[in-house]
């Protein structure tokens, strides 16, 4: 009976002590700024989470940046009653302390609440703490307004983070020969243009007229399911669907796919890249653009979106140099580039050649199509096979799958370790239960 209650009670304390500790390692901005776990050593360089003094001549505010002078720490006590800091280069001094520029901080008294999510919130936390927190680093937004000795960026961010986070950070020093870059990161990280909300605000205050429905189009473009011929967002169809969709082709809506049952949306990307259209002049998400056309973009041709590549009514075809009505060319070819297109009398006329005859001329692995060598991707050994809408959607691609989640499917790249098994969720559903 003992040992059964020693045991119980020591899988409470265990228990008490890890949910303690992981209450000690929250973010400061969900505990009242008050850092759960705060080191302390002479030298260290420390930042103040609340304003302590707005007197002009001291200003010392929230961020401001000083290092730990000394402190006073009584015997038995969790924590230092006063820790000073000093600052470099303030005039100031207080009475009683003998250097410029150091100030006292006391621990201050803070509530919050542990389920700030649930309405209301029932479990308040008591906290008390020096408002201090180490100052080796911080964001791009804590930045601004400082100037600095030197930085050391990290610019392989996610693809939610604002665009200008990369000149904010590099411009807090005089130099460029002061900014360091931490690792590679993606270009195209910085090159997606300048944030539409601040644009369109402008429009409506000047009074200019806006094409809302091309804006709608442009974030969640739509389509009609070839089966029950409804008009669905893109996050109404599958990865492999809207596939299709951006070639021109068919495709099937979730809930005619699955049934009542089954999922009738998924969970769109955020941060996905976009770009200007060539054409109607809108900036859209890469999901409203045809591939083939993301593929053969360069500085001077930018590429056309699938509502553009639709509209038109005739096409140019490269083997006979004739200007044909849409009706002429099969439906994937109003998303090709200028120069890959061929209508369908001329790939008449080249399958009735034998194979050794159809030089310049490949017929693709993916949809089966008879197009020109400067119509396909190459592949990984460097062959063309695929066109170059199916390129990028080649499942034997290096270290590419597909989710088997239903209300999934997307793409993802993982290497797949040798003798161990095949994982067949992607990293977002691994993360949820599968």
């Amino acid at each position: 009976m003992i040992f059964c209650f020693t045991l119980r009670l020591t899988c409470f304390l265990l228990s008490r002590i890890s949910t303690l500790s992981r209450w000690l390692q929250y973010h400061d901005r969900d505990t009242g700024d008050l850092c759960g776990m705060l080191p302390l050593a002479i030298g260290m360089k420390v930042a103040i989470t609340h304003h302590m003094d707005r007197s002009q001549d001291k200003l010392l505010l929230k961020g401001t940046v000083g290092r730990v002078h000394s402190w006073v720490w009584h015997s038995n006590d969790q924590r230092p009653s006063i820790v000073y800091v000093k600052f470099e280069g303030a005039k100031w001094q207080l009475d009683g302390i003998d250097e410029p520029g150091v100030y006292p901080i006391t621990p201050l008294a803070k509530t919050w609440f542990l389920d700030s999510r649930r309405k209301p919130p029932m479990l308040k936390i008591y906290r008390t703490q020096v408002p201090l927190t180490p100052a080796y680093a911080m964001t791009a937004h804590s930045s601004q307004g400082k100037t600095l000795e030197a930085v050391l960026l990290d610019l392989n961010v996610e693809k939610r983070v604002d665009a200008t986070f990369g000149a904010v950070a590099a411009s807090r020093v005089r130099s460029r020969h002061d900014a360091l870059i931490l690792r590679p990161f993606p270009l195209w990280l910085f090159q997606r243009g300048a944030v539409e909300g601040p644009q369109l605000l402008l429009k409506t205050l000047r009074g200019e007229e806006i094409d809302w429905a091309a804006y709608r189009e442009g974030r969640k473009p739509f389509a009609t399911c070839s089966q029950c011929q409804q008009v669905r967002e893109i996050d109404g169809f599958e990865f492999e669907q809207w596939d299709k969709i951006r070639a021109n082709l068919p495709g099937i809506c979730m809930g005619c796919k699955h049934g009542k049952s089954g999922p009738r949306k998924r969970k769109l990307e955020s941060g996905t890249m976009k770009y200007v259209c060539g054409n109607c002049k809108v900036n859209k998400i890469e999901d409203a653009f045809p591939r083939a056309q993301l593929k053969t973009m360069d500085e001077e041709r930018k590429p056309t979106c699938l509502s553009c590549c639709k509209a038109f009514d005739h096409l140019k075809c490269s083997q006979c140099e004739k200007v044909r009505p849409v009706e002429d060319f099969e439906e994937v070819m109003v998303t090709l580039p200028p120069g890959t297109i061929v209508r369908k009398p001329c790939q008449e006329e080249v399958k009735q050649n034998s194979k050794r005859q159809r030089s310049g001329w490949l017929t693709r692995r993916g949809c089966g199509a008879l197009l020109p060598r400067n119509g396909a991707a190459p592949n990984l050994d460097g062959r063309q096979y695929r066109c170059l809408n199916c390129a990028s959607r080649n499942t034997r691609q290096k270290d590419e799958q597909t989710c088997q989640n239903k209300g999934c499917k997307r793409k993802f790249e993982e290497k797949q370790v040798q003798g161990q098994p095949r994982k067949r969720y992607c990293p977002a559903c691994r993360r949820k239960g599968g």
